[in-house]
């Protein structure tokens, strides 16, 4: 929901290419907990975001409430030029 309100206020007031929200929505058992900061689970909850790095871009569809690929690049390289852009503003 709050991926849905946020690309509405991107889309309607600023660029939607400043708004980046990667997150995996099928956690489950040990890796959905917010207490559970054990050395195997944080081994497990990195394992997740390594694999996250390598999926592809998704943006919400307002029409649909779906996801759908966006810019046909991965996680990873998005957030590389997310880096960029606000290095680049740092010395704006």
């Amino acid at each position: 929901m709050v991926d849905y309100h946020i690309s509405t206020v991107f889309e309607a007031l600023h660029p939607i290419e400043n708004y980046l929200r990667i997150q995996d929505n099928t956690l489950r058992g040990d890796l959905a907990s917010m207490d559970l900061a054990t050395k195997e689970n944080l081994e497990n909850l990195v394992k997740v975001g390594e694999e996250l790095l390598k999926k592809p871009v998704t943006k919400v569809n307002l029409g649909t409430g779906l996801y759908e690929p966006y810019h046909h690049t991965t996680n990873e390289m998005a957030l590389k030029e997310f880096a960029a852009i606000l290095h680049k503003e740092k010395y704006v």
